[in-house]
């Protein structure tokens, strides 16, 4: 994992931490299409396999994939963008494939 990457899963934890997050009505609907709990999302964060740089999204904030297991072994990817100014994350989809 680059240092970039450590840097931003580092604010991503600190924001979840701080209650500095917004899920999209699509990631919402990701997580129920799969049977996933918001629990489930955090431990791919907290233990992840990689954390690699995305475009970034419409409004300008760097997108960033992190992938990770499920406890059940299943492989997921989680799509979020990071406010310029740290203040926040927003999830903008999980994916996985069947």
């Amino acid at each position: 994992m680059t240092a970039e990457a450590r840097r931003a899963i580092a604010v991503i934890r600190k924001c979840i931490e701080a209650d500095r997050y917004a899920l999209t009505v699509h990631f919402l609907t990701r997580m129920e299409q799969r049977g996933l709990f918001w629990p489930d999302v955090v431990a791919v964060i907290d233990r992840p396999r990689s954390v690699r740089p995305q475009r970034m999204d419409e409004y300008g904030r760097p997108k960033w994939i992190i992938r990770g297991n499920l406890a059940d072994g299943l492989d997921i990817e989680v799509v979020c963008a990071i406010e310029t100014d740290l203040s926040e994350t927003e999830f903008i989809t999980l994916y996985w494939e069947d």
